[in-house]
């Protein structure tokens, strides 16, 4: 399995070794900062060393490693569609968007503006469309939607408008029930996700040190249901961890281990994926490099400490541009190959955000899945036997001759070789004759063609109603309706 092969590496065993004997002295010396009474109950009631006054738990390697050993390896993660469910380490990068970005760059007029219901759906919908997406969902932060309702017509749009896997609201416990009332409406009953798991969680332990009472609510609610959580921190180097890359890896450790010890007071075997989006802080702006290489040098030494512990890992994949152009291409290439040749489980934040997660582009939402598409090509690796090694065809050949005409030359490539989606190949005669257009336009026309062409898995007829229902519990402005027929 490729994702055990780890073609690319950055740290040695024995690095690996000192970074998680230095975690476990964190959490036995130092501890974390626990924002929850009934957490700290919960910890108390399980030996750990809780002190009430000051919030601070510290644990012991024992607990901590009894914990970490009783997590699942593997486990499924349901879609709406069956089609679309996967094994979460299946050998392939499972790549994402990002989420609840704050600007959009409208398509029309390249400029940012803040996003609506309609470009979310948009979005949602290529995101469906997509071949090389494993995980769908309206990715913008909307604006023309009231707070009380906004979290669930989200929810539901993506749902109506995407059958692959989502996520579950992770804000706090009332939006863990509120995703659960949505997986009600979907299986008919919330006990039956202990059987088909949906919408896992997903929670970021704040830097550093620390567990706040909404994210811990997420993390317990889910997990006391078997969901799995993903716990995805985002430290910065040299502001709220250390500066080092080593120290920071220790301290986001620390991190993700301590929440799997806090998810394993509700559950025997807790679902985590152990993920990673810290990256250094750029001491002449002030703001996160999410496109700086030492991102994908923290990422790589993610997945690999994920895999020294057998869990499943998620590395981000992210540019620092603020709009679709040459940065955003190389710094997500470069960062995408990272995780891919790592053997990453998922890169969830990825795919059409920009600008450290804050904006959305449904072009460079295109531009990125021809990058997903290549590093995941690359992740395949190459193929080595009998067959492969082609001396039957070298044979016929011989000296001075072609493969043009032998058959072995057609199964091959379309075995091995992928074809380009988006890049141009063409002479320059063709390309001027097509209207010389560049990878942006070509994005762009992509983007129409799918949105004309594709459509999402319809939910079934019960299930339509059921939803329907639930969002008019929480909107007296939308409907199922509503959410189809909206404009873009």
């Amino acid at each position: 399995m490729v994702s055990k092969k780890q073609m690319l590496r950055v740290l040695e065993k024995d690095e690996l070794d000192a970074i998680h004997g230095a975690t476990l002295r964190v959490l036995d010396k130092v501890g974390v900062l626990v924002n929850s009474a009934s957490t700290l109950d919960l910890l108390g009631d399980h030996g750990y060393a809780v002190d009430k006054t000051s919030k601070i738990v510290k644990m012991d390697e024992s607990r901590v490693m009894e914990a970490v050993k009783s997590c699942k390896s593997n486990f499924r993660i349901h879609a709406r569609a069956e089609k679309d469910s996967f094994d979460v380490v299946d050998g392939r990068t499972k790549i994402g968007p990002g989420a609840e970005c704050v600007y959009y760059i409208d398509p029309k007029t390249d400029k940012a503006r803040v996003p609506t219901l309609a470009d979310g759906i948009l979005s949602c919908r290529l995101l469906d469309a997509l071949k090389n997406v494993s995980i769908a969902y309206v990715p913008v932060y909307i604006s023309d939607v009231p707070d009380e309702s906004r979290r669930l017509v989200q929810m539901a749009a993506g749902l109506i408008h995407s059958s692959k896997v989502t996520y579950g609201d992770s804000f706090d416990k009332d939006g863990v029930e509120m995703s659960l009332k949505l997986a009600e409406a979907i299986l008919g009953d919330r006990e039956l996700l202990r059987k088909r798991p949906m919408f896992p969680g997903y929670i970021d332990p704040i830097s550093p040190l620390s567990h706040e009472h909404t994210m811990l609510e997420a993390l317990l609610g889910y997990s006391e249901l078997d969901q799995s959580v993903f716990v995805t921190v985002m430290a910065l180097a040299g502001g709220t961890a250390p500066a080092s890359i080593a120290g920071l890896l220790v301290q986001q450790n620390a991190e993700v281990l301590s929440s799997i010890a806090i998810a394993r007071t509700v559950t025997k075997a807790p679902k985590i994926i152990y993920g990673s989006v810290s990256c250094p802080l750029d001491m002449r702006t002030g703001m996160s490099a999410v496109g700086a290489p030492e991102f994908s040098l923290i990422g790589v030494g993610a997945v690999q400490l994920a895999k020294y512990y057998n869990l499943p890992s998620n590395m981000g994949v992210q540019s620092d541009s603020k709009a679709v152009d040459e940065q955003a291409a190389y710094e997500k290439a470069f960062a995408a190959l990272a995780a891919a040749a790592a053997g990453a489980d998922f890169s969830d934040l990825f795919i059409g955000s920009t600008e450290a997660f804050n904006t959305y582009s449904p072009v460079q939402l295109v531009i990125d899945e021809q990058i997903a598409a290549n590093a995941l090509r690359f992740q395949q690796g190459i193929e080595v036997n009998d067959k492969t090694l082609s001396v039957e065809s070298i044979t016929k050949a011989g000296p001075m001759g072609n493969f043009l005409k032998q058959m072995e030359t057609l199964v091959s490539f379309k075995r091995e070789h992928m074809p380009p989606v988006l890049s141009d190949r063409s002479n320059r005669q063709r390309w001027d004759s097509n209207g010389s257009r560049d990878t942006k336009k070509r994005a762009k026309d992509r983007m129409m063609e799918l949105l004309n062409s594709h459509t999402p898995v319809p939910l079934e007829t019960e299930v339509r109603k059921n939803i329907d229902n639930l969002i008019k519990e929480y909107s007296k402005s939308f409907g199922a309706d509503a959410l189809e027929k909206r404009s873009y």
